[in-house]
């Protein structure tokens, strides 16, 4: 995405510090810190119809507060900061390779004197070597990850100049650095739009912890593959004792006890999961069914990010019928459940060909655990294969990798984005027909 001069006068406006050396098209401010390149995401009132987009999604229930701080707040008194009512801090380490940031050593020891659980996040500069960048946040932390501390975190804003298919890349680099340095998994900084436009949305990034970004009296929308946020940066306008001036501020989706469990390498409870499935109509409309679990009092399901309908459950079932406008194969599907406060308990997901004829489906049955297969083969057929990333999967209810059931249930170990090979064979074990899909597992 190219941007103005004029975009960087609005970087200002949204930006709580003021940044030295601003440059124009496409240059990001040097020395940065979390949000000065998110101005596109930050107005998040307007209510768009994006498909890839996540719709608004609230906090699962009670909030933690928590700032954001660097050199630009000048020395900050900790203490004050403690009785605010601040219950965690993240410090900038550097601005890429080069910058580091004067304040933190001071910050990292303030906060832990002071009882504040504190993080550590990088602005990441994709033009810059990663690898050198990676290694000062890990030499930062002392080469080791300290149990009560905050996983460190990777502030993606900049793609500097590069690619988007470069810039995801060279993120993955940082995140499996840092991740196997220290032992944790790194939490993602980012925006809504830049992650969508500038990192592609890869799903292989689900299984990072996100920190959103988004200036909003809503809750913020998310970019996929996250279904949930774990942090949400919502204001750089925030006042708080013994920090001069305006500072960005936080909320952590969850207890201080869950936010205490994250900081001792525990990751918070993720929702559960929803078994759904549907069956095709000879006159083209759908029937699903959906079983989820206690706590869950309607499922919402949504088709490449649109709702379709809305589901209320009794003793943790529920039923849709629905005819889709549009015939088209593969389609993210999910299964969204909400308590009765409207709170995300639960999630499903999928995918679905909404069309006639032959069609394949993929739905998940539990936990990493999908059911994939043929809904319609539409030709003669006798054994049915999965392979994921090149590797056959055994189908857990007959313990064989080719099917006779028309589909293979399987539990994957490994999360995120996952190439799905599904091929049908005849009586004489001959290849009839071959389709790949893309299935996220979560």
């Amino acid at each position: 995405m190219v941007r103005t001069c004029a975009w960087l006068v609005t970087s200002l406006l949204v930006s709580s510090l003021a940044l030295p050396s601003l440059g124009c098209v496409g240059e990001v401010p040097d020395d940065a810190t979390a949000g000065a390149n998110l101005a596109d995401d930050a107005a998040g009132d307007v209510e768009g119809g994006d498909s890839n987009l996540r719709a608004r999604v609230c906090a699962t229930h009670e909030t933690t507060k928590g700032i954001d701080v660097s050199k630009w707040q000048g020395d900050v008194n900790w203490s004050k900061v403690k009785t605010s009512g601040v219950a965690f801090a993240f410090l900038r380490v550097s601005d890429g390779a080069t910058a580091r940031d004067a304040k933190f050593d001071r910050n990292w020891a303030g906060t832990k004197a002071n009882g504040i659980i504190r993080g550590a996040y990088q602005f990441f500069r994709p033009s810059q070597n990663v690898t050198a960048q990676a290694d000062l946040m890990i030499a930062a932390l002392g080469g080791t990850y300290t149990p009560g501390d905050l996983p460190p975190v990777i502030d993606v804003e900049d793609d500097g100049g590069l690619s988007t298919a470069t810039v995801a890349a060279r993120t993955r680099v940082w995140v499996d650095r840092v991740g196997a340095a220290l032992g944790v998994t790194p939490i993602v900084y980012t925006g809504k739009y830049f992650w969508r436009d500038e990192v592609g949305s890869p799903a292989s990034f689900g299984g990072n912890p996100l920190w959103i970004a988004q200036y909003t009296s809503l809750c913020p929308d998310l970019p996929a593959p996250w279904a949930k946020w774990t942090f949400w940066q919502y204001t750089d306008k925030g006042s708080i004792s013994g920090v001069s001036g305006n500072v960005d501020t936080n909320r952590f989706n969850g207890t201080l006890a869950e936010l205490q469990a994250l900081a001792m390498g525990t990751p918070t409870a993720q929702p559960d999961p929803i078994d759904f499935g549907w069956i095709r109509n000879t006159n083209g409309s759908y029937d699903f069914a959906i079983d989820a679990p206690s706590a869950t009092a309607r499922v919402e399901l949504r088709v490449d990010g649109y709702l379709i309908g809305a589901v209320p459950m009794t003793s943790g079932h529920g039923a849709l019928h629905y005819t889709f406008n549009v015939a088209t194969a593969d389609r993210a599907i999910e299964a969204r459940g909400l308590d009765a406060s409207g709170a995300v308990v639960s999630l499903g997901n999928g995918i679905i060909d909404s069309q006639a004829g032959a069609a394949t489906f993929a739905r998940q049955t539990g936990t990493h655990e999908y059911e994939i297969g043929w809904e319609r083969p539409g030709v003669a057929w006798r054994t049915l294969e999965v392979s994921a990333d090149g590797t056959l999967l055994t189908d857990l209810d007959s313990s064989v990798t080719r099917s006779t059931r028309g589909a293979v249930r399987y539990q994957f170990s490994q999360l995120g984005d996952r190439s799905l090979t599904i091929t049908i064979r005849n009586a004489s074990g001959a290849v009839v027909s071959t389709v790949t899909r893309t299935l996220t597992v979560r």
